[in-house]
């Protein structure tokens, strides 16, 4: 679809706007990428219990998801670069004020906050860039992007932990702030609903979906649950490793390792798209993921807890983009789409609740049977999807 008219386009710095729309999103995501470690802050620098620190997680991505999906209503009414600097502004002041809360209930109430800002920032950055000439393209530079920038600062987030305890954590994430708010001069100063649409062809299909109700149900039901295994395990993964004996420095390089995994895994999907069709490499990516949690439970280790680490993500970022795949070929006016993007943050927020409330003492192997369970459950959801998609065909 031509976007000749967009503004971006017509200033000749389309590119510095993809910058600030990547930089929004990102640090709207930057807390799922250091996730195992604010778990692990929570429990040993703040004295939490392992509940305690799945809630906190679990509460910030909640109101993310239910944010993000609010912003369908307000999104192409608000001067995006106003809107943007404020939430970013209030997102940098909010993760300083965390490190003075003074007790666990103010601690939560600040991230439910920041949670709401983060989804807010997401739906401004992921609608600005829907608005680009070419959108699939720098969808999966973001993808690339977050996902580089997420490995590396993982890998010198020890540097922080070691600095200042938790503060480190909450300084860490004010900076992504701080960069997204130098860029965000660069951000359009109209609304998105001010400037050509990308999917004004697609909004205007508002007819049926292109499948019946019960097999649209398991669609739905199965995007929330694969990031319920996604969500917990992912959280959990730094327990893990301690768990297994392995020093934080080691943990660190593993999922700083993972996260380079997660870009080869978007980028195979990107590369694939639908040659295979979406069926097999949806289940080679379940298959990464079971891989990976079986070598979890079977050969704990430094080396192999990498290894268990870059699939578990490799997989997910492979099987991330189809199973957004089914929900834009059954839908073309993208309803379901971005109903999809609010179940995925929901399962994540659900994922470590979950986990935090049935883990025992200091053993995490519920967590790895938590991941067994949801992506098994994912797949069986799929079969009556894949039914109904044949028949339509």
């Amino acid at each position: 679809m031509s976007h000749r008219n967009s503004p971006t386009d017509l200033q000749g710095g389309e590119w510095k706007a993809i910058l600030a729309s990547i930089l929004l999103a990102k640090t709207a995501v930057a807390t799922f990428s250091i996730a195992p470690f604010l778990v692990g802050g929570y429990i040993d620098h703040l004295q939490f219990s392992v509940a305690q620190a799945g809630r906190l997680l679990s509460v910030e991505i909640f109101a993310l998801a239910f944010s993000n999906a609010a912003a369908f209503f307000w999104i192409h009414k608000v001067s995006c670069r106003v809107w943007a600097q404020r939430l970013l502004l209030l997102v940098v002041a909010c993760n300083i004020f965390c490190v003075f809360a003074p007790s666990y209930d103010s601690l939560l109430l600040l991230r439910l906050a920041i949670g709401s800002l983060e989804g807010a920032l997401l739906a401004l950055g992921f609608g600005l860039l829907g608005k680009t000439r070419k959108p699939n393209r720098n969808f999966g530079m973001y993808f690339a992007v977050s996902l580089t920038v997420g490995a590396i600062n993982v890998r010198v987030l020890p540097l922080f932990l070691e600095a200042a305890g938790v503060t480190g954590l909450f300084v860490n994430l004010s900076l992504y702030g701080v960069l997204a708010l130098a860029g965000s001069f660069w951000v359009q100063q109209q609304s998105i609903g001010g400037s050509d649409t990308s999917t004004a062809d697609r909004s205007a299909q508002t007819g049926r979906f292109a499948i019946a109700a019960v097999p649209l149900l398991f669609l739905i039901i199965a995007n929330y649950v694969y990031f319920v295994g996604q969500g917990g395990v992912w959280s959990f993964l730094e327990r893990l490793g301690i768990q297994q004996g392995i020093d934080l420095t080691g943990i660190a390089s593993a999922l700083s390792l993972s996260l380079i995994a997660g870009v080869a895994g978007g980028a195979t999907a990107g590369w694939l798209d639908l040659k295979l069709g979406r069926v097999w490499p949806l289940i080679a990516a379940m298959a990464f993921a079971l891989i990976s949690i079986g070598v979890l439970f079977q050969f704990p280790g430094s080396m192999t807890f990498t290894l268990a680490a870059c699939l578990f993500n490799y997989g997910n970022n492979l099987g991330h983009p189809y199973v957004l795949g089914f929900a834009a070929e059954i839908d073309s006016s993208s309803r379901l789409t971005v109903l999809s993007g609010a179940l995925h943050t929901a399962g994540q927020a659900t994922g470590p609740l979950i986990a935090g409330l049935i883990v025992t003492a200091n053993d995490y192997s519920n967590v790895l049977w938590l991941g067994c369970a949801a992506f098994a459950a994912t797949l069986l959801l799929f079969l009556p999807v894949m039914a109904a998609m044949r028949k339509q065909r």
